[in-house]
C-alpha cells in the first residue's frame, strides 16, 4: 500500500471546487485523509488500506472533474492559461460587436443577428460556468459559477424568447428589449479575471521547476582513476565525483580530497562562502569556488537537502489557505435564495397577477434573475484589486495575487531574513583601522595586492575598494594560502601576512589589550576582522561585513507604530544576530536557522496572526511559500521571487510599509463596494418581484433591471478608481 497518492486534477475553477472534491474524497471509507490544492491542481490522498486508483478517479469524474495522470503540472498550467486567453479574446471581440449592434447599428433582423453572435459566447466560451453550475446543482451546492450561469442564461433565454415571440411580449405592454449584450459582456469580463488568476498560478509551478533545475543533470564520476560523465540521478551512496571550479556540487556528500570555498547562500542565506576541506560536508546545488574537490556521495534522491527544500515549498502550498472573497462566501446562500424568489415571483404573478398571467409571470421571474446577476457583486473585489495592483506597480510593488493584498492589512508579524533583506547581501570592506601610525592607503595597497592572488571572497571586496581609491597593482612573490588561517606573500620585496587572530598568535605573537578589544568588538558586531602584519609588527585591522540597508531601522520603527511585530531570522551566529537586531530595533530574533527550521518558525507565527515573510534567497523559498504573504526583494533570486506573493521590484525595503498601507486602503474600498452591491440586490430584487405593484402599479421590467445593474457596476468601478489617489 502506498503511503500517499498524488493525482493531478483538471477542471477546477476556484477554491470551492477544491473544497468540494476534498469533501467527497474524505467520505470514502478507504481514505484516511485527502487534501486538494487548487493552485497546484493536485490531490494528495493518504489511504487507510489498499485502495483502487480507478475507484478514486471514478469518484472525481462523477462530481464533474477529471484526472490527467500523464500531463506535467507546468504543461497543464500553461495549457489552461492559453485556453483562457483564447476564450477571452474571442468572447470580448464578439461582445464588442454585439454591443455595437445593440446600441448604435440596427440591422435587418437585428435580434436574430445578435442571437447568432451571442450563441458561441454563451454556450462555448461560457461553457465552463454552465458545466460547473450543473455540477453544483447535482450536489445541491452553489458558488459564483452558479450566479454567472443563472444570470447570463436568464438574460439570454429571455432575449431569445423576445426574438422569436415579440408579439407575446408587446401584447403585455412591455418593451421588446433584448439583453444579449449583457450576457456576452458578463462572460467576457469574468473570463478575463480567470485568465489573470491562471497566469498568477503558473508562477507557482515555475518556482518549483527552478528549484529542480539547481542540481546539475550530469556530473563527473571517478572510478578506478577514470573520469566518466554520468547522469546525476544514476549516482549511488559511496560514489565519488569530481567538482571543478565554478561548478555546482551535484549531490550531498563529504569532501574526500582537495579544498575550496563553497557558496552555500542558497541554503544558509549567508553571503560569506564557507571553506571546505577533507571531511567537510557539502550540499547538492551549492556552488564550488576556485579549487577542485572530490566528493563522496552520502545522500541521494529524496534524502538530499535540496529535495527537502523542494518538498517544503510544495507542502507549503497545501497549508496556505486562500482567502475566500465575501462574494464567494455568500454565493452558496445567495443563489438558492434568488432562484427561490424568482420561482415565487412566477407563481404569485401566475396565480394572482393580472392578464396576461403567463407573460407577466415570466417577465417577473426573468427580472429577478437579471437584477440578481452578479455584475456589481463580481466587480466589487476584482476592480479594487486591479486598481490597487496598478498603483502598487507604479510604486515598485509587484502584487501577484488578490489574496495577498486582502490579507496584508491584517498583518500581525513580519519575519525578515537578514542577508540581502535587512542587509545588502554583499561582502564589503567596512573599515580599515591603521595601527602604529601606518598610512591607510598604503595598508589598502598591500592588502589588495596580497589578496588578489587568493580565491577568498574578501578579495573581491578589496578589489572594489582598490579601484575606488586608484590603487595600482604590484608584484607579489612567495604567495601562499594557509587554509582556515590566512595568506602570506611579499609586496615590493617585503614579507607580509594577513589572516585571523589564530594565525597571528601561532607565530608567537600576542595582541595588546586595546587591539584585542577592537578585534573582539568587531567579531561580536557580525563582522569579520582580519589582521595585517609584517616582521616589523602589526599594521592594521581590516573589517569585512555585510552592510546594513540604510532604510532598515526606519522600516522597523514604522512597523512597530502600525502595531506589527518585526522578527529577524538568520543563519548567522548568536552574537552577530544580536548585534544586527539591536542596531535596527528588533527585539526577537532566531539565529543559526536552516530552511526547514525557518519554514517551521513561520508556521508557528501564523498560529498567532497573519504573518509576512520577507526574504531574497533560494533558502527563503519554503518560508516565503509557507507564510500568509511571502515578500521577495526584487534584486533577490528568481526562485525567491517566483515563490513570493509580493515582489519589492527595486529592492526597497520601505515599499513593505507602503504595501501594508495600500492593503488597508484597498480593503476599505472593497467593503464599500460590497455594501453598495448588496444594497442594490436587497432593494432591486423585491421591486423586480413586484412589491411596489399593489401600491403604486409599478413593476420593474427587465430593461430597468439591466439599467440598475449597469448603474450599480459604474458606482463600484468609480469607487475603486479612488485608489489611484493613494498616498503613503
Amino acid at each position: 500500500m502506498p503511503e500517499k497518492i498524488e493525482l493531478p486534477i483538471t477542471g477546477m475553477n476556484c477554491a470551492a471546487c477544491a473544497a468540494r472534491i476534498e469533501k467527497e474524497l474524505n467520505k470514502m471509507e478507504d481514505i484516511r485523509e485527502a487534501r486538494v490544492n487548487f493552485p497546484l491542481k493536485k490531490a494528495v490522498i493518504l489511504p487507510k488500506t489498499d485502495i483502487e486508483l480507478k475507484q478514486v478517479i471514478s469518484l472525481i469524474r462523477d462530481i464533474g472533474y477529471d484526472v490527467d495522470i500523464e500531463a506535467d503540472v507546468t504543461v497543464r498550467a500553461r495549457k489552461e492559461e492559453a485556453e483562457l486567453r483564447k476564450d477571452f479574446t474571442w468572447a470580448v471581440a464578439l461582445s464588442v460587436v454585439i454591443m455595437v449592434f445593440s446600441m448604435w447599428m440596427v440591422l435587418p433582423y437585428n435580434n436574430f443577428v445578435l442571437l447568432l453572435l451571442t450563441l458561441p459566447v454563451q454556450f462555448y466560451f461560457g461553457l465552463r460556468f454552465h458545466r460547473s453550475a450543473l455540477s453544483n446543482l447535482k450536489h445541491f451546492t452553489a458558488d459564483m459559477n452558479t450566479l454567472i450561469s443563472v444570470g447570463t442564461s436568464a438574460a439570454f433565454f429571455y432575449s431569445a424568447f423576445v426574438t422569436f415571440f415579440p408579439h407575446v411580449i408587446s401584447a403585455a405592454g412591455v418593451s421588446t428589449m433584448t439583453y444579449f449584450d449583457s450576457s456576452a459582456m458578463i462572460i467576457s469580463l469574468i473570463l478575463l479575471g480567470r485568465y489573470f488568476e491562471s497566469k498568477a498560478k503558473t508562477r507557482t509551478y515555475t518556482a518549483i521547476k527552478l528549484l529542480y533545475e539547481l542540481a546539475p543533470k550530469e556530473c563527473v564520476l571517478l572510478k578506478d582513476g577514470v573520469e566518466t560523465r554520468v547522469p546525476t540521478d544514476s549516482l549511488e551512496v559511496g560514489n565519488t565525483v569530481l567538482v571543478r571550479p565554478g561548478e555546482r556540487v551535484p549531490i550531498d556528500g563529504v569532501v574526500a580530497e582537495g579544498g575550496s570555498y563553497v557558496d552555500e547562500s542558497m541554503i544558509t542565506g549567508e553571503s560569506m562562502p564557507v571553506h571546505k576541506n577533507s571531511g567537510d560536508e557539502v550540499i547538492g546545488g551549492t556552488i564550488n569556488g576556485r579549487g577542485s574537490i572530490t566528493v563522496t556521495t552520502t545522500r541521494i534522491g529524496s534524502d538530499t537537502v535540496l529535495a527537502k527544500v523542494i518538498r517544503l515549498v510544495e507542502e507549503a502550498q497545501f497549508t496556505k489557505a486562500p482567502v475566500q472573497r465575501l462574494a464567494d462566501r455568500v454565493a452558496g446562500v445567495f443563489v438558492p435564495i434568488v432562484i427561490l424568489i424568482g420561482i415565487c415571483a412566477f407563481l404569485v404573478w401566475f396565480f394572482f397577477g393580472p392578464e396576461p398571467k403567463v407573460t407577466n409571470a415570466i417577465l417577473s421571474f426573468v427580472s429577478v434573475l437579471i437584477i440578481a446577476c452578479p455584475c456589481a457583486l463580481g466587480l466589487a473585489t476584482p476592480t479594487a484589486i486591479m486598481v490597487a495592483t496598478g498603483v502598487g506597480a507604479k510604486k515598485g510593488i509587484l502584487i501577484k495575487s488578490a489574496e495577498a493584498l486582502e490579507l496584508t492589512n491584517k498583518t500581525k508579524n513580519v519575519l525578515f531574513d537578514k542577508t540581502g533583506t535587512l542587509t545588502e547581501g554583499v561582502v564589503v570592506l567596512a573599515d580599515i583601522i591603521p595601527l602604529n601610525s601606518r598610512d591607510e592607503k598604503e595598508i589598502l595597497r598591500i592588502a589588495y595586492n596580497l589578496e588578489k592572488q587568493s580565491e577568498h571572497p574578501f578579495s573581491e571586496a578589496l578589489r572594489k575598494r582598490a579601484q575606488e581609491s586608484d590603487i595600482s597593482p604590484a608584484e607579489v612573490g612567495d604567495f601562499e594560502a594557509i587554509v582556515g588561517r590566512g595568506i602570506t606573500g611579499s609586496v615590493d620585496a617585503v614579507s607580509y601576512r594577513m589572516g585571523n587572530r589564530t594565525f597571528y598568535e601561532e607565530e608567537g605573537r600576542k595582541l595588546d589589550d586595546a587591539t584585542a578589544h577592537i578585534y573582539e568588538e568587531k567579531e561580536q558586531s557580525a563582522a569579520s576582522p582580519v589582521l595585517l602584519w609584517s616582521d616589523s609588527g602589526l599594521m592594521a585591522i581590516l573589517t569585512f561585513s555585510d552592510r546594513l540597508r540604510e532604510e532598515s531601522a526606519s522600516v522597523i520603527r514604522q512597523l512597530r507604530e502600525m502595531g506589527v511585530e518585526p522578527v529577524m531570522i538568520t543563519g548567522d551566529s548568536q552574537n552577530g544576530a544580536k548585534t544586527i537586531s539591536s542596531r535596527i530595533g528588533i527585539d526577537r530574533y532566531f539565529y543559526r536557522v536552516l530552511p526547514d527550521r525557518k519554514a517551521a518558525i513561520v508556521e508557528d507565527f501564523r498560529k498567532n496572526g497573519v504573518t509576512i515573510m520577507v526574504g531574497d534567497g533560494i533558502n527563503d523559498a519554503p518560508s516565503l511559500a509557507a507564510a500568509d504573504i511571502g515578500v521577495a526583494m526584487g534584486k533577490g533570486t528568481d526562485i525567491a521571487i517566483e515563490s513570493a506573493d509580493v515582489v519589492l521590484m527595486k529592492g526597497q525595503l520601505s515599499r513593505l510599509v507602503s504595501l501594508i498601507k495600500l492593503s488597508k486602503k484597498t480593503l476599505r474600498i472593497i467593503r464599500q463596494n460590497l455594501f453598495w452591491a448588496f444594497i442594490y440586490n436587497i432593494l432591486g430584487i423585491p421591486i423586480a418581484f413586484g412589491a411596489l405593484y399593489p401600491f403604486f402599479g409599478i413593476r420593474l421590467e427587465p430593461v430597468f433591471g439591466a439599467a440598475a445593474m449597469v448603474v450599480s457596476s459604474i458606482s463600484v468601478v468609480s469607487n475603486s478608481l479612488r485608489l489611484r489617489l493613494f498616498k503613503e
